[in-house]
Protein backbone atom coordinates (compact mmCIF):
# COMPACT_ATOMS: atom_id res chain seq x y z
CA UNK A 1 0.00 0.00 0.00
CA UNK A 2 1.35 3.33 -0.94
CA UNK A 3 1.76 6.19 1.94
CA UNK A 4 -1.02 8.02 1.26
CA UNK A 5 -3.26 5.19 0.82
CA UNK A 6 -2.07 3.98 4.48
CA UNK A 7 -2.31 7.67 5.57
CA UNK A 8 -5.86 7.38 4.61
CA UNK A 9 -7.02 4.36 6.35
CA UNK A 10 -4.94 5.82 9.36
CA UNK A 11 -7.85 9.39 8.82
CA UNK A 12 -10.51 6.64 8.71
CA UNK A 13 -9.71 4.69 11.14
CA UNK A 14 -9.25 7.81 13.45
CA UNK A 15 -12.85 9.14 12.28
CA UNK A 16 -14.70 5.77 13.39
CA UNK A 17 -12.46 5.36 16.34
CA UNK A 18 -14.36 9.14 17.26
CA UNK A 19 -17.35 7.78 16.33
CA UNK A 20 -17.75 5.04 18.35
CA UNK A 21 -16.02 7.00 21.59
CA UNK A 22 -18.97 9.59 20.95
CA UNK A 23 -21.51 6.72 21.00
CA UNK A 24 -19.28 5.55 24.29
CA UNK A 25 -20.27 9.32 25.99
CA UNK A 26 -23.84 8.87 24.86
CA UNK A 27 -24.24 5.40 26.58
CA UNK A 28 -23.09 6.70 30.04
CA UNK A 29 -26.38 9.33 29.61
CA UNK A 30 -28.75 6.65 29.25
CA UNK A 31 -27.33 4.36 32.32
CA UNK A 32 -30.87 5.04 33.79
CA UNK A 33 -32.54 2.97 30.44
CA UNK A 34 -30.80 -0.31 30.43
CA UNK A 35 -29.71 -2.70 32.86
CA UNK A 36 -26.26 -2.79 34.33
CA UNK A 37 -25.24 -5.98 32.32
CA UNK A 38 -26.63 -4.51 29.13
CA UNK A 39 -24.89 -1.60 29.45
CA UNK A 40 -21.95 -3.70 30.43
CA UNK A 41 -21.96 -5.62 27.11
CA UNK A 42 -22.43 -2.61 25.25
CA UNK A 43 -19.45 -1.07 27.07
CA UNK A 44 -17.16 -3.86 26.88
CA UNK A 45 -18.20 -4.23 23.07
CA UNK A 46 -17.84 -0.62 22.11
CA UNK A 47 -14.13 -1.05 23.95
CA UNK A 48 -13.16 -4.06 21.85
CA UNK A 49 -14.07 -2.26 18.67
CA UNK A 50 -12.00 0.96 20.34
CA UNK A 51 -8.93 -0.78 21.16
CA UNK A 52 -8.48 -2.83 17.95
CA UNK A 53 -9.81 -0.30 15.37
CA UNK A 54 -6.79 0.12 14.09
CA UNK A 55 -6.23 -3.60 13.25
CA UNK A 56 -10.12 -3.47 12.02
CA UNK A 57 -9.04 -0.92 9.39
CA UNK A 58 -6.73 -2.94 7.61
CA UNK A 59 -9.84 -5.82 7.04
CA UNK A 60 -10.96 -4.71 3.18
CA UNK A 61 -14.27 -4.09 3.40
CA UNK A 62 -13.67 -1.71 6.65
CA UNK A 63 -15.57 1.03 5.51
CA UNK A 64 -18.52 -1.62 5.49
CA UNK A 65 -18.20 -3.04 8.37
CA UNK A 66 -17.39 0.17 10.69
CA UNK A 67 -20.62 1.61 9.09
CA UNK A 68 -22.43 -1.28 10.10
CA UNK A 69 -21.07 -1.69 13.39
CA UNK A 70 -22.07 2.22 14.40
CA UNK A 71 -25.57 1.84 12.99
CA UNK A 72 -25.91 -1.25 15.17
CA UNK A 73 -24.71 0.70 18.44
CA UNK A 74 -27.01 3.54 17.05
CA UNK A 75 -29.62 1.81 17.34
CA UNK A 76 -29.13 1.41 21.58
CA UNK A 77 -27.52 5.11 21.97
CA UNK A 78 -30.04 6.70 19.15
CA UNK A 79 -27.00 9.14 18.87
CA UNK A 80 -27.26 10.16 15.15
CA UNK A 81 -31.09 11.34 15.68
CA UNK A 82 -30.35 12.95 18.91
CA UNK A 83 -31.35 16.79 19.20
CA UNK A 84 -28.99 17.12 22.44
CA UNK A 85 -25.77 18.11 21.17
CA UNK A 86 -24.73 17.98 16.84
CA UNK A 87 -21.27 17.29 18.00
CA UNK A 88 -22.00 14.70 19.47
CA UNK A 89 -24.16 13.13 16.36
CA UNK A 90 -23.22 10.64 14.05
CA UNK A 91 -21.73 11.78 10.63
Amino acid sequence: MTSSGSRRKKEISAFYREEFVRHRSRLETQRSFFSEDTISEIEDALDKIIEEIDRISQVENFNELASHLLHRIDAVTTLSSSRVNPAYRVH
